[in-house]
């Protein structure tokens, strides 16, 4: 595909990126069979032009991709905590600001709501109003 060429359009961050001699997705090798088929730690992935559009591209365009593909591309990213800051299994998700992350990765893995139960128990606890809360004499 022509656009593998530029390396504008590639997607090192949450995509296929080279280290070194190899190819890698987060923490992991990425084996790439002549049909285009995908293997991650011994998971064989059927390669497909949305599975590929998903792995390589910064901007893929959502209409090739299939429901079953991002499926795939979820399964991909939780083997290799490539969603995930540092390729690290102990931390966030890796947000980005970029279309890829807005339309595939935001919706696909649920974040906890900025302004949820959460922020109001924090509130809570700085105003010292936390024991109102759960004590109830």
């Amino acid at each position: 595909m022509p656009y593998v060429y530029k390396r504008r359009f590639l997607d090192t961050q949450y995509g296929i990126r080279k280290d070194g001699d190899k190819f890698k997705i987060g923490n992991s090798p990425v084996l790439v069979d002549q049909d285009g088929d995908i293997t991650i730690k011994e998971n064989e992935f059927r390669g497909s032009e949305g599975l590929w559009n998903l792995l390589t591209r910064m901007n893929m365009n959502k209409e090739h991709v299939t429901a079953d593909e991002l499926t795939k591309y979820k399964k991909i990213l939780l083997l290799t905590n490539a969603h995930l800051e540092g390729y690290d299994p102990a931390c966030a998700i890796n947000v980005g600001r970029g279309k890829k992350f807005r339309e595939s990765i935001d919706p696909t893995f649920a974040r906890p709501n900025s302004m949820g139960v959460g922020s109001g128990l924090r509130r809570a606890w700085k105003n010292n109003k936390l024991t109102a809360i759960y004590y109830n004499p």
